[in-house]
């Protein structure tokens, strides 16, 4: 008995980490998986506007800052000033035991096998706040922004601006599906007013941008490697929303 009950345990021991090592996201033990979120500026072929135009950050999560607003694959958005600043995944080990436990070797590789093992964290709302910004300061060269009504309402009387844009990440979804593949989509709402009528906008449009089966690396990636690749992907997805935007904008207010 003694020696079965060894055997036993070895095969489990071996099966989690076999389901580990060939899971989505990710190669280490460690279950949660950080980087700090790099931001590259977006590049665009839009030619400077002079007219002065004031931005500001709409929340998504009621009274929570964009820049701190976060999303993930299972719960959705959630405000957290910390994660805002990092980009990762957080593998959930605890049903790899149970389920060999359970359905025997081949129901604990499944588990350790499937997207659903995986949380995904992306900090959109600050990838796209910089993102935006980083293209509007081209576009906009005397544009300013804001995040909240204390500094839209200073702003708007120390700055005089011509117009004031309000934009809001109305919708954002990430998933894994297939496994090592990024999904993304989004959809935004941008609000412009005449600054001297700030209760009722001239106008409002939408832009909705959805990228499907972005492989972010195989099953001998390393994590590091899966999380720049998730970075980029992320990166690229907010450069797109923003020049759309821009280029909207651009059209309306662009002499």
């Amino acid at each position: 008995m003694p020696s079965i009950s060894y055997r036993y345990v070895l095969r489990v021991a071996l099966i989690a980490m076999v389901a580990v090592l060939m899971s989505g996201c990710g190669v280490t033990l460690s279950p949660v998986k950080r980087a700090p979120l790099q931001i590259s500026p977006m590049e665009t072929s839009l030619r400077p506007v002079s007219q002065k135009v004031l931005v500001r950050f709409e929340s998504t999560l009621p009274s929570q800052p964009l820049a701190e607003t976060v999303w993930d694959n299972v719960s959705g958005p959630f405000a957290d000033a910390v994660e805002s600043k990092q980009i990762g995944f957080t593998q959930d080990y605890s049903t790899l035991i149970p389920a060999t436990v359970v359905g025997g070797a081949v129901a604990g590789a499944v588990v350790g096998t499937q997207p659903e093992y995986t949380r995904i964290v992306i900090p959109f709302g600050r990838i796209f706040e910089e993102v935006f910004e980083s293209g509007l300061q081209k576009v906009f060269p005397n544009s300013l922004v804001c995040s909240d009504d204390s500094s839209e309402s200073k702003k708007l009387r120390s700055a005089a601006p011509a117009q004031l844009i309000r934009l809001k990440v109305t919708k954002f979804q990430v998933w894994e599906k297939p496994l090592n593949h990024l999904n993304l989509k989004a959809t935004m709402e941008c609000k412009v007013y005449r600054a001297a009528v700030t209760d009722q906008p001239a106008y409002v449009f939408e832009i909705r941008h959805e990228v499907a089966n972005q492989s972010i690396g195989s099953i001998v990636t390393t994590s590091a490697g899966f999380i720049r690749e998730m970075n980029k992907i992320s990166n690229s997805f907010a450069d797109v929303l923003s020049e759309e935007i821009l280029e909207n904008l651009w059209k309306r207010l662009g002499e």
